[in-house]
C-alpha cells in the first residue's frame, strides 16, 4: 500500500559482491586513465588547455582514489 523508501545515503549494491567487484574495477580503470593521461602531457602540460587539463585529472585522480579506498573499506 505504501511505497518503500530508501533514507539515506549509502549506495543500493554495497554489500553485493558482484556489484562491489564492479565498481571497484571501473574505478580502477578511472585510476588507470587519469595517470596515463598525465604521465603522458608531462609534469604540468605545455599549454593553458594542459594546464588545466592536469589539474582537472589531479582532482578527478583524488576523487577516485577517495571512492575506491571508502568502497574497499
Amino acid at each position: 500500500m505504501y511505497p518503500n523508501i530508501m533514507l539515506g545515503t549509502r549506495h543500493a549494491g554495497r554489500g553485493h559482491p558482484a556489484a562491489d567487484y564492479r565498481a571497484a574495477d571501473f574505478l580502477r580503470q578511472e585510476i588507470a586513465f587519469f595517470e596515463a593521461r598525465l604521465n603522458e602531457m608531462g609534469e604540468k602540460g605545455d599549454c593553458a588547455y594542459e594546464h588545466a587539463l592536469c589539474r582537472a585529472y589531479e582532482t578527478l585522480l583524488g576523487e577516485r582514489r577517495d571512492q575506491l579506498a571508502r568502497l574497499q573499506a
